[in-house]
């Protein structure tokens, strides 16, 4: 006869033997890092190795920002997803404008105008109605129609901490204006843009905007020392035009076609001008609550949790408009299974997890514990997962496919140089004697 510690101990066995089969009768597998109610949720885990210095489209020009940047913010143009050389389509935009010339006077000029008759090129974008902005405070209203968190005092901002202590949001629609307010953004002194420099030299009207914000924030100042609050709609860009609702304009100087490729990148995305008033309030920037912190966009995900020294959260966007995957890509494509989801609905997952990892190896053995469901292919790490055939192709090792991984490549845009130490007593130096040495290098290495 069992006694009484004897028996607890035998049933806690039986509690743990039954979990053991309980998981076991399941299709998840019993060293699957997440907790269990997440199994059925679908949702991609990854990892960042450095935090995001800026998500404000108007600042953010980093690799690792464009992850978020690129998943909640929507320019008037993309790239295809799959053709190569690379083409750009429509996103917001009905289609991908294209220019107008006019010479000095503002005379149109014909398609082959030669390149210095062309005073100006003119841009007509129109977006597609219908898209609307993420559920956000912004945009939140009273019954009467008043925002809700526009003129909020000390007391109101007691208990908030994150943008999802404010319990009421609103949404509304895209429209063309707002992509003219972020064009003037790129002009804005608090902002320091970097591009500013660059557009200024082409858009026509943005270097004297930018003089304009700069004297007109001095005079705030000047008459309030706390104020943060310009408001860009009542200043005027004359080479970026109104034309109706969905309709805007861009006049730049001379014949410049590396427009289109800017008008796909985030720089040129839509900001209502209510995100700017709602977080130019007191109180605000000291809680983290700032475009550069939490971005408002009409793509397909928004940013629900950012604690940039641990874990950054993409969640789907509710009121996002729809896109569906390409159904035409480059030859081979069919063959690779890449067009397998054609013509479905985008996005296929509703959440991305990403977790802050500095390091390449704890990245690359938490990815093999499956923490994370991708890993670039670090140095220390290429012997184990690459093997290089009898001709120099790659493949993955045979413990890599017998744990189902699958190996994709990309070609990314690098650019390399090797440079000179003039200090250097050999190849250093101004002299005859050195400079030709540094040439007879440059020419030997021939990258």
């Amino acid at each position: 006869m069992l006694n009484r510690s004897r028996m607890q101990q035998v049933f806690r066995y039986l509690i743990l033997g039954a979990a053991f089969l309980l998981a076991a009768c399941t299709d998840q597998p019993w060293n699957d890092p997440y907790p269990a109610a997440e199994f059925r949720e679908n949702v991609l885990y990854a990892a960042f190795p450095a935090r995001p210095k800026h998500l404000d489209p108007a600042q953010s020009y980093s690799s690792n920002e464009i992850v978020f940047t690129g998943q909640i913010y929507e320019p008037p143009l993309q790239y295809h997803y799959l053709e190569r050389p690379y083409r750009l389509i429509p996103l917001t935009a009905e289609a991908v404008p294209q220019p107008r010339y006019l010479d000095r006077e503002e005379r149109e000029l014909p398609p082959d105008a030669p390149a210095d008759q062309i005073a100006y090129s003119v841009y007509e974008i129109r977006i597609k109605p219908g898209i609307y902005y993420q559920p956000h405070p912004a945009f939140a209203r009273t019954a009467e129609g008043r925002f809700l968190y526009h003129v909020l005092g000390p007391d109101d901002l007691k208990d908030v901490y994150t943008l999802a202590d404010f319990p009421q949001t609103g949404t509304r629609e895209l429209v063309a204006a707002d992509y003219v307010f972020q064009i003037k953004r790129l002009a804005d002194p608090r902002i320091h843009s970097p591009i500013l420099g660059l557009m200024s030299e082409y858009i026509v009207g943005l270097k004297e905007l930018a003089d304009t914000l700069q004297q007109a924030y001095a005079d705030l100042r000047r008459a309030e020392p706390d104020a943060r609050f310009l408001d860009l709609t009542r200043f005027d860009l004359v080479g970026v035009e109104l034309v109706d609702r969905y309709t805007y304009r861009i006049k730049v100087y001379g014949r410049y076609p590396q427009l289109l490729y800017w008008l796909a990148m985030p720089f040129f995305a839509p900001v209502p001008p209510e995100a700017d008033r709602f977080y130019s309030q007191p109180g605000m920037a000291e809680r983290n609550l700032t475009l550069d912190w939490y971005p408002v966009g009409t793509g397909p995900f928004m940013l629900t949790v950012n604690n940039p020294n641990r874990q950054m959260v993409l969640e789907r966007n509710p009121n996002f408009h729809g896109e569906s995957y390409p159904s035409e890509g480059e030859e081979g494509d069919a063959e690779r299974g890449l067009l397998a989801d054609a013509g479905k609905p985008l996005p296929f997952i509703d959440k991305a997890v990403y977790s802050l990892e500095q390091e390449s190896i704890p990245y690359w053995n938490k990815f093999l514990q499956g923490y994370y469901d991708s890993s670039a292919i670090g140095a220390d790490s290429f012997d184990q997962a690459i093997r290089i055939g009898s001709q120099g192709e790659m493949a993955l090792t045979e413990a890599m496919e017998a744990k189902g991984i699958k190996l994709e490549t990309a070609v990314m845009a690098t650019t390399m140089y090797l440079g000179f130490n003039m200090l250097d007593p050999v190849v250093g130096g101004y002299s005859e004697r050195a400079r030709k040495l540094r040439q007879a290098i440059s020419i030997a290495i021939d990258y």
